[in-house]
């Protein structure tokens, strides 16, 4: 499987959104949009209706290349002629014409059927985390926190196998903008899992949540360049990344976050103490799960320095402490989970390599779909397996760096 070409696998005829660059030129702080800002995938980072809030976040979105669908840029275009043709009529010098720019102002407002800054899709959830952490100053910064984390968290609940199967292959493909995309990861996985400890208690779901999401405040951007790095870490990124807990907790208790759970849980992510969970203090037990959480979702990401595991090695990682013992943190975490949760690759007795849909009561045995066949090559329309049956059975998992396709998981959830 290493030396097979990349392809790209369509398994249903879906005509693919058309996205034109955008210029972020046009764009203002503390208006909502009037269309939605796109990635060159035509997924959304800003939905329509949504608000840039800072110079910070709008210096963001200028740093990179931004889209927006082609039947929305018709309303960008017009308003942009319109434009033009008033500085025309103003007898306006033509290098004052030559150098305009769109002017975003004039277009019509959305609607109020939806409100601002609450789209439910990933890929809006995580550019939203990744706005605030790299400006933890903003206006009610604590409040648009809570909101997002009630999106994510309503997000998954729709279908948590769909969530799943969303943030695992996103883990395990990509590493842009990692600090984000990792925390909300965490942040999904420690809500999923909490009600499998022992003794837990629903009112220590806010901090445990919030926690997973600033774990890495203030150390966002450098995590996010240590994934791209490709050698060793230096002596001083090393002290950063030890350091940064304690930071972290500090910086949040100075933008006015009190809570003492959701405090020690940031500044213990590292460090939680091993050992039986009984007897344990709340803020113990929520420290103690984001980090097997934390490891577990590591694992399953790729770096510039490395690829990413397979799913059985990062849950090895989530069962077993720092000494090599059980830990229970991480029994809830994988029995939550499966051995095989959706989105991870796993290799059948036939030969032929799959994803996983879904989860099912036998954990050895989830619902997949066959995407590349037992003689390497991709599968034109993908398959569904029976993994009860002896000639699909699951024999392990792959590392996603090992499958060259890439599944539309559109469709894929269809199959589901």
């Amino acid at each position: 499987m290493v030396d097979m070409p990349v392809l790209t696998l369509s398994l249903v005829a879906i005509r693919p959104m058309k996205v034109v660059p955008l210029s972020a030129e046009g764009l203002r702080v503390g208006r909502p949009l009037p269309f939605s800002v796109r990635d060159g995938a035509g997924a959304v980072l800003l939905a329509r209706g949504a608000s840039i809030q800072t110079e910070k976040q709008l210096e963001l979105l200028r740093s990179r290349t931004i889209f927006i669908d082609m039947a929305e840029m018709e309303s960008v275009q017009r308003a942009y002629a319109g434009q033009l043709d008033q500085m025309f009529r103003q007898d306006v010098s033509l290098g004052r014409i030559a150098d305009a720019r769109p002017d975003y102002e004039s277009l019509p407002l959305p609607g109020v059927a939806r409100p601002a800054e609450r789209p439910l899709d990933w890929p809006n959830l995580q550019m939203r985390l990744r706005l605030l952490l790299v400006d933890p100053h903003a206006t009610d910064w604590i409040g648009r926190l809570r909101a997002l984390r009630d999106d994510a968290l309503a997000l998954a609940e729709r279908s948590q196998d769909r969530a799943l199967m969303r943030l695992m292959f996103d883990a395990g493909s990509e590493f842009q903008d990692y600090s984000a995309n990792h925390s909300v990861f965490v942040c999904v996985l420690a809500s999923m899992a909490c009600a499998q400890l022992p003794g837990w208690q629903p009112a220590w779901a806010d901090a445990l949540t919030l926690a997973a999401l600033t774990m890495n405040i203030g150390f966002t951007q450098m995590q996010d360049d240590l994934a791209r790095q490709a050698g060793p870490l230096s002596d001083t990124q090393r002290a950063t990344v030890q350091a940064h807990p304690e930071r972290a907790a500090e910086l949040l208790a100075a933008i006015g976050v009190v809570d003492p759970m959701w405090l020690y849980a940031v500044r213990h992510h590292h460090t939680a103490p091993s050992g039986p969970m009984s007897g344990r203090t709340p803020e113990e037990t929520i420290a103690r799960l984001i980090r097997r959480a934390d490891r577990y979702a590591a694992r399953l990401s790729p770096r510039k320095s490395r690829a990413a595991s397979s799913a059985t090695a990062a849950a090895q990682v989530a069962l077993l402490d720092e000494g090599g013992h059980t830990d229970e943190a991480g029994q809830a975490l994988i029995r939550t989970l499966g051995v095989y949760p959706p989105g991870v690759w796993v290799k059948l007795q036939c030969g032929e390599i799959a994803m996983v849909l879904r989860r099912t009561p036998i954990a050895k045995a989830p619902i997949v779909a066959s995407l590349v066949s037992r003689s390497g090559m991709p599968l034109q329309v993908p398959a569904l397996r029976n993994t009860r049956l002896p000639d699909f059975a699951v024999t392990g998992a792959v590392p996603a760096a090992q499958v060259k396709v890439r599944p539309n998981l559109d469709a894929l959830e269809k199959l589901a």
